[in-house]
């Protein structure tokens, strides 16, 4: 709850201001209307406080706010509605009050609170005086037309005198969330490159995982002939006796399938490239996820994060995708001075071990280098 204290409205900033114009100009002037208008501005605004104090205390804890989202994630382009709902108690609330514009408050989440606006009448929603248990509604839209993070501060109720000059808070509503993601580009992958790899976690060296794809037992499969390099305990002595031939129990790997993905978001490919990235990102991740791969999320800022396939898979991606931000610091000046060249250098990438595909743009295709050079591209449209 913002704290209960009266302040101007933008009308009464404006009449402030004006009052002692208004009362200097008389007296050089010598116009007795100028200053006859800087006196009644003035018994105006201590009017306005006085009513706004009697008003607000009568009407203490009657109001409340309520926020009902129809989601709390929506793609890139989509109707999302945002409905506002304000009550009184058993009281009722006896007096006309202003909702802060829904719409108007929705900013990006982690931006750095700034000072909140003044209540200004040609910006709010009017709500009228309510019997007991009654409510009012008010419809918007939630921002959906770029991807991120959006967040709608607490809304405020105001409580104004007769002439909009002076408010004071009533009730505040709950914070709001809204996660834009952005709309899947499906590409044509081969089903080994969307399967991955078999093996342990990213930290684990090659030779463990190679190690564990022949110790570890999954489901039992079958008999099978010896080849060599099969484990000797595996082998199934009867089938030996039986039909005089080396047989071996065959397991099924158990291992997961892990499929690495790196979001090209250099400065280098514009905002709409990395939007075309992070959007093949989404369908590469989601196909990878249908197929039973967990799907290790990297980009070239240095953000990772691994999503495990299963009911709430595709909704992990999509809001992972959704979080990365592509806005970065200017490049350094040597950086600057190649990029007028054919071939901008990069230093600062981190080196992606062990990663499959590399989704990125024709133009950030020509600048791959190192060990972006050796993985698989992906070419966003």
């Amino acid at each position: 709850m913002a704290p209960r204290r009266a302040t101007l409205t933008t009308r009464g900033v404006v009449a402030l201001a004006v009052a002692p114009v208004s009362a200097l100009a008389g007296a050089l002037l010598g116009a007795e209307e100028l200053v006859l208008l800087s006196i009644a501005l003035c018994l105006l605004l201590a009017a306005g406080l006085v009513q706004c104090a009697y008003r607000a205390g009568r009407d203490r804890d009657v109001w409340r706010v309520g926020v009902d989202l129809a989601a709390s994630d929506v793609e890139v382009g989509g109707l999302l509605t945002v409905r506002v709902t304000v009550g009184s108690s058993d009281r009722g609330g006896t007096t006309p009050a202003w909702l802060e514009a829904p719409e108007r408050g929705w900013e990006p989440a982690g931006a750095v609170a700034g000072r909140r606006p003044l209540p200004n009448p040609a910006l709010v929603r009017r709500v009228p005086p309510l019997e007991s248990g009654a409510t009012a509604s008010f419809s918007s839209v939630a921002p959906t037309w770029s991807r991120g993070v959006f967040s709608l501060p607490p809304l405020r109720l105001w409580c104004v005198d007769s002439f909009g000059l002076v408010a004071r808070v009533v009730a505040t509503g709950p914070r709001a969330t809204v996660t834009v993601y952005p709309a899947p580009i499906w590409v044509d992958l081969d089903e080994d490159l969307l399967r991955g790899e078999t093996g342990a976690e990213e930290s684990q060296s090659p030779t463990s995982v190679a190690r564990r794809g022949h110790d570890s037992l999954g489901d039992f499969s079958g008999i099978r002939p010896y080849v060599p390099g099969d484990r000797l305990r595996l082998l199934y002595w009867p089938a030996l006796a039986l039909y005089d031939e080396l047989m071996v129990r065959d397991f099924e790997d158990s291992g997961s399938h892990r499929v690495r993905v790196v979001a090209d978001i250099r400065l280098l490919i514009g905002a709409a490239g990395c939007e075309s990235v992070l959007a093949t990102v989404a369908g590469v991740g989601l196909a990878a996820l249908d197929r039973g791969s967990v799907v290790e999320l990297s980009t070239t800022a240095g953000e990772r994060v691994a999503i495990e396939p299963g009911p709430h898979g595709p909704l992990a991606l999509l809001r992972a995708v959704a979080h990365i931000e592509i806005a970065s610091p200017a490049p350094p000046k040597g950086l600057r001075r190649r990029a007028r060249g054919t071939e901008p250098v990069q230093r600062d990438l981190p080196p992606p071990v062990g990663t499959q595909l590399v989704v990125t743009t024709e133009d950030g295709a020509r600048t791959m280098a190192g060990p972006f050079g050796f993985a698989h591209l992906v070419i966003a449209p």
